[in-house]
């Protein structure tokens, strides 16, 4: 009897005819043509649903969970399908594993910061192990940034304003080194908002206020060789 394989992805192109390329086996291949049960979704999709990181995820995958039983950096647990690693101990590993630009992220709460200048958002239902390693018994998280633009100037800004002096700012900037050789890409967010909740006492609570810097250098001398600080 032939193997049954579960296939989903969200369009992100606005012509249905466009295939969606995703590295779930850690090359670009269609998503209709591995066999893995994945959503990958486009920066667009994420801008228009206003999910700004990967605690808003279950409202384009119902699979995906993610609780800070403590803090976000500590007792931070991410499920897939209902399974995950429980518990607020910092020792215990994550069975869902994190990856940003194909690097292993130790514990989930690394992976909380703002989703900005991406490139894909994968993720992967079931054990991914064969491919990503341990800590991937539930499923994977896979986070793919955009590399630098190794062949002219390009850069992005927006702001945003709403309740609770809820302000956002984004921005980011990719500049050739060497024509086709070298590139620097700098991408930065700023985000702060008053809390909604308030004690007797007048403390607020859930607020937010933090920023994110990231800057990359990517070299590639030749099509068989690649660098990416």
């Amino acid at each position: 009897m032939p193997a049954a394989y579960a296939q989903t992805a969200q369009a992100e192109e606005d012509s249905g005819d466009e295939p969606i390329i995703v590295t779930a086996t850690l090359r670009a291949m269609d998503v209709q043509d591995i066999p893995l049960a994945v959503t990958a979704v486009a920066p667009e999709a994420l801008e228009r649903q206003g999910i700004n990181d990967i605690k808003n995820l279950a409202s384009i995958s119902p699979s995906f969970n993610i609780q800070s039983s403590q803090t976000e950096t500590q007792g931070t647990s991410i499920k897939i399908r209902g399974v995950g690693t429980t518990g607020n101990n910092t020792g215990l590993e994550s069975s869902v594993g994190v990856f940003i630009d194909g690097v292993y992220q130790s514990r989930p709460g690394v992976a909380l910061g703002d989703l900005v200048d991406l490139e894909r958002l994968e993720i992967l239902r079931g054990p991914q192990g064969t491919l990503f390693g341990r800590n991937t018994s539930a499923g994977a998280l896979n986070v793919t940034t955009k590399r630098p633009n190794l062949s002219e100037v390009e850069g992005f800004a927006n702001a945003s304003y709403g309740n609770y002096n809820f302000m956002n700012l984004q921005a980011g900037v990719s500049v050739p080194v060497a024509t086709d050789v070298a590139g620097v890409r700098l991408s930065g967010t700023w985000r702060k908002r008053d809390g909604y909740l308030k004690t007797p006492a007048g403390v607020e609570s859930n607020d937010r206020d933090r920023y994110m810097l990231r800057g990359q250098l990517y070299i590639e001398p030749n099509a068989d060789v690649s660098i990416r600080l």
